[in-house]
């Protein structure tokens, strides 16, 4: 029989990394033992993939990690152990109906009975029940939120990070020109969806998503039973997170004519508010400095964002959504930062909308001491395909 090698795996060198520069935080802030939490979805299981490797596809995962000694894992009887059995990174796999009594356990046993504990999670998903039974099982402890803690050491990339962003964009970009043969007036956008599924699994991405949009615009779906036209303009949502499990979204505009004035307006200034963007993103400015970029290219044109909370920006790696969040979490950006960038737009006239909304560019930026990288694409290009 032929043996595999599970594809997100990180190197020994990379796992030693990651644990001492989270220790070095820990010990900065008086934590004995970190608590790391994650939900099986794509905006908070990379989490405790950060930290185990352990691909967290559903339910609840928990890592705990000590200042000194192994940490272990909890999963979700959901979930259970048999992914977590494929990885050598940590020893100590458990499962339990009662968390909060099991990392009380754990805890103790590291030596460190009346120690500060941080939990990873406290300020946004941790169960109300999983923090409840940590407090009735641990009450010589004193537990504290360790959320920014955490997320402020994983949003500087490592270069074995950055290489895996650079895999999936390769991905993602040869999906796309692969898509363009399958995109054709008679086509379902089932279909079309449904080959960019088949192709990035086929690449050997984790999990992610494929949307579509077209005129007139409405919403991104995940594919209606709705067939393309030959007037149609098409949007294309790809979110994925590569084999290594670093996330990339994209989106491409594709038509089988020439698109209208309006159309062609629109979209030179949706470039032109990428190019302010990522310009914006430089060591020691603030991820709010994207906003202001943004808007000043938006006053230019008449167009607003005013009222919109969805993300302009927001880091992205293990998770599809990490700090910071622009708007709604400011950080000071730093080198090996990465960011996705897809500046949001508000429309007060709904026939404009439903002409142009879908109209959208996306990408990731990786912010170096020479300035912003754009990841994948350095120049934005609406596609004109043979209808």
């Amino acid at each position: 029989m032929t043996v595999g090698r599970l594809s997100h795996l990180s190197s020994p060198e990379e796992r030693e990394r990651r644990h001492r520069a989270l220790r070095e935080a820990m010990d900065g802030a008086g934590i004995d033992v970190l608590v790391v939490c994650s939900r099986g979805d794509e905006f908070m299981r990379g989490r405790v993939q950060y930290v185990s490797d352990i691909f967290q596809w559903a339910g609840w995962g928990i890592v705990v990690l000590p200042a000194s000694g192994e940490p272990t894992f909890i999963s979700d009887p959901l979930w259970g152990l048999g992914r977590p059995m494929l990885i050598d990174f940590i020893q100590d796999l458990r499962s339990t109906q009662n968390p909060g009594r099991e990392i009380c356990g754990i805890v103790h046993d590291h030596g460190y009975a009346g120690g500060t504990v941080g939990v990873v999670g406290l300020a946004d998903i941790v169960p109300a029940a999983h923090y409840r039974q940590m407090k009735e099982a641990g009450p010589d402890l004193t537990f504290v939120d360790a959320t920014d803690l955490f997320d402020d050491v994983r949003m500087i990339k490592s270069e074995e990070e950055i290489g895996h962003l650079y895999q999936t964009s390769s991905i993602l970009k040869r999906v796309f020109k692969a898509l363009e043969a399958e995109i054709r007036p008679g086509v379902s956008e089932l279909d079309v969806l449904g080959e960019a599924h088949r192709l990035v699994r086929q690449h050997g991405c984790l999990d992610g998503i494929a949307q579509m949009a077209r005129t007139p615009f409405t919403t991104y779906t995940f594919g209606t039973y709705g067939v393309i036209e030959e007037d149609d303009v098409i949007a294309i949502d790809l979110e994925w997170g590569g084999p290594g499990g670093y996330w990339v979204e994209l989106r491409r505009v594709f038509s089988f004519r020439p698109p209208s004035d309006a159309q062609r307006r629109f979209w030179d200034s949706r470039v032109e508010s990428v190019e302010a963007c990522v310009d914006a993103m430089r060591v020691g400015a603030s991820s709010d400095d994207v906003l202001t970029a943004m808007n000043r290219v938006y006053a230019k044109y008449g167009q607003t964002a005013e009222g919109v909370v969805n993300y302009t920006a927001h880091g992205i790696g293990l998770d599809s959504l990490e700090p910071p969040w622009v708007p709604g979490k400011e950080r000071v950006m730093e080198e090996n930062m990465v960011i996705n960038l897809h500046p949001q737009i508000r429309f007060e006239d709904a026939d404009l909308a439903g002409e142009v909304s879908g109209i959208c560019v996306s990408d990731n930026v990786l912010v170096t001491a020479d300035g912003p990288v754009r990841m994948t694409d350095q120049v934005d290009e609406w596609i004109l395909l043979d209808g």
